[in-house]
């Protein structure tokens, strides 16, 4: 019996469901190219089905193994062995031997064809002669594997989102997508929309790609590969080149290197991106460990030392302090210069090195010099921006800041991250109602974002919303029941609500907490700010500076400080801190007239 897959490739076996999704996938389980496949739909029937258009308007294919089998045994002797160009080769006999009709339905035929490539290349002609901003989407990788595997996919997604906004950031511009497609911004249509799938099996990773062109809803590009997955950056580098050849139809330049990595090395970094990104204490230890892991697998990986600079910088920073200060950010700094040692040229090593600068050496001029450093070697950096909007918010520069974060979410709008930082700015600039609805935003993208919930609580505070901003803190203390960050927040805002009792009773369980890990003692001067005792606010203030607490460095522009303000202890330590200040007056007068 005839075997009913193609010959050529070997291709991994698929027992994770019966349905191809893509084009991509389809072609890649019949061994042949995207175009070659579309081409066998028309021509001679390959058994592809497909659903109504859903809400991103893409369209949508599918089809099942069973049909693609029967479909191959009974067309294996009418397709050719070897690899199919991606064009049919058309032989027309002699013209005296062919019937009139015939050489009717070649002319006409050859007629539709030359239309047809006229069609597809207009727009690309009309885009070298006037050049215009292309904009492209790239939809989360699928993993079609195993759910621990899940990392690889999102690690994917993220490299392929970097390196696409690097090859041409005049003329393409990269968003990452959700999974159904949307952009997160209004009035911003996507020109195409990259999307894939990510297999792992031992040591090899199976990776499809396509690129729809979404004006006509057309497939424009399309491969799969079959790679070890230290050759994953060199998939990327490849898929990169395609596309932008195909959306640009020229490159200026080569395709860009990549380097073959360390395999284990490279998985345990992506694993710990995964990890970072979902900014829970617990989360980031666990990414502390995995660039630690991929460190030891390769000691010249430089992008694992630069993971590690960012994950000792949160645990130094409000609101997670898991520890000290003096203990957290040296540790941070040495892994970013020990990055950029290996390479000078990481934007992501620059930002982590630029944030130390700010938040614990208090050098802001060599922090904003890291930071612009970081934006000139990635123009698209959506991180980059974030963390050189910090710097602009130090040096009291609220419009410039809020400018940057904008970029930030405009760059990478599905990122609740993202959305919860231009909210923070907000909040700093006295703009309330605007840092409710952007982390009301950034929660509706994802509900488990703890961070939008405590800027929420902190912005219904200053409105006088009591029992709302009660509500924010006393819902995040219901998942970290000790968290000292939220219960500072809730004291403080249980003494300026005339619940005093309350408030002092925080005071002593902050203290119980002291006792099993870093509280910072500014924790404690917020309570006491809102309970009016400003003796001790200032000598836990006091104590903070000590400490090196990186959160000094914002209040200049912070409205919980707003009732020490006037106090001459104040100023003396602003002033050993290096920061300006920011009357409540200045903030609000100092706001763009519109975003």
């Amino acid at each position: 019996m005839a075997d009913p897959k193609p010959p050529g490739r070997a291709i991994p076996d698929h027992p994770v469901g019966e349905r191809l999704e893509t084009w991509g996938e389809i072609a890649a389980y019949l061994g042949r190219e995207i175009r070659t496949v579309q081409r066998w739909e028309k021509t001679m029937g390959l058994p592809v089905r497909r659903l109504a258009a859903g809400p991103d308007k893409l369209s949508r294919v599918f089809a099942l193994k069973s049909e693609l089998d029967a479909w191959w045994r009974e067309h294996e002797t009418k397709v050719p062995d070897g690899p199919v160009p991606s064009s049919p080769e058309v032989v027309s006999p002699a013209p005296s031997r062919l019937p009139i009709f015939r050489r009717r339905v070649f002319f006409w035929g050859g007629l539709a064809a030359l239309i047809a490539v006229l069609t597809y290349l207009t727009p690309k002609i009309i885009a070298i002669i006037w050049p215009s901003k292309v904009i492209l989407g790239v939809q989360p990788f699928r993993n079609l594997g195993d759910a621990k595997d899940d990392f690889i996919a999102a690690g994917l997604t993220e490299e392929m989102v970097a390196r696409l906004a690097q090859l041409h950031p005049d003329r393409l511009m990269v968003l990452r997508l959700t999974a159904a497609g949307g952009t997160g911004i209004r009035n911003v249509r996507v020109s195409y929309v990259l999307q894939g799938t990510v297999r792992r099996f031992n040591d090899q990773v199976a990776v499809t790609a396509q690129l729809t062109q979404t004006n006509n809803q057309t497939v424009v590009w399309g491969n799969s590969y079959e790679r070890d997955v230290k050759d994953l950056l060199r998939v990327q580098a490849e898929v990169a080149h395609a596309i932008a050849s195909e959306v640009f139809i020229k490159l200026p330049h080569p395709a860009p290197p990549a380097r073959e990595v360390n395999r284990e090395a490279y998985l345990a970094y992506l694993e710990g991106r995964y990890f970072w990104s979902r900014r829970t204490t617990e989360e980031i230890q666990k990414a502390a460990a995995s660039f630690e892991r991929s460190i030891q697998f390769d000691p010249s990986y430089a992008p694992a030392y630069a993971g590690l600079a960012d994950c000792y910088e949160l645990f130094g920073s409000a609101p997670y302090t898991s520890m000290p200060p003096n203990e957290a950010f040296p540790k941070a700094e040495a892994a970013a210069r020990k990055a950029l040692e290996l390479d000078p040229t990481l934007a992501e090593a620059h930002v982590s090195l630029g944030y130390a600068q700010l938040a614990y050496e208090w050098d802001f001029p060599a922090a904003d010099l890291e930071f612009r450093r970081a934006l000139e070697l990635r123009p698209s950096y959506a991180t980059g921006h974030q963390f050189y909007a910090y710097s602009l918010t130090v040096m009291g520069k609220l419009p410039d800041a809020i400018e940057e974060r904008m970029k930030a979410v405009d760059l990478d709008p599905v990122n609740p991250l993202m959305a919860s930082a231009l909210g923070e700015a907000y909040y700093q600039a006295r703009q309330f109602d605007r840092t409710i609805e952007q982390n009301q935003r950034a929660l509706a993208l994802d509900p488990t974002y703890l961070i939008a919930l405590v800027n929420i609580g902190r912005a219904y505070q200053q409105k006088g919303l009591h029992t709302q901003a009660q509500a924010a803190f006393q819902k995040i203390l219901s998942v970290t029941p000790d968290d000292p960050a939220v219960l500072a927040l809730l004291g403080h805002e249980y003494a300026v609500s005339g619940r005093r009792t309350d408030a002092l009773h925080i005071i002593e369980q902050l203290k119980n907490v002291s006792t099993q890990r870093h509280v910072p003692a500014l924790y404690f001067a917020l309570i006491y700010t809102g309970l009016g005792d400003k003796d001790d606010a200032f000598k836990f203030m006091d104590a903070a500076v000590r400490e090196r607490t990186e959160y000094l460095v914002y209040l200049g522009s912070e409205p919980l400080a707003d009732p020490l303000r006037d106090d001459p202890r104040f100023a003396s330590l602003a002033k050993r801190v290096g920061i300006g200040l920011l009357s409540q007056t200045t903030a609000q007068s100092a706001m763009p007239g519109k975003h």
